[in-house]
């Protein structure tokens, strides 16, 4: 739950942000406690200077 905030805050703060990777590509891990992703490889577009 706390993640899904952070992300969504995250977000928020850098609209452009997108996973730097096709979805299909990451690697999830399912043989712990915790579900989710071993890495999350993201980017993001800077604004131009007429953006700013």
């Amino acid at each position: 739950m706390e993640l899904q905030e952070v992300f969504t805050r995250l977000y928020r703060r850098i609209p452009t942000l997108r996973l730097a990777v096709p979805f299909e590509e990451l690697e999830f891990k399912d043989n712990t406690l915790v579900y989710g992703v071993t890495a999350l490889p993201v980017t993001w577009d800077t604004p131009l200077p007429s953006e700013i």
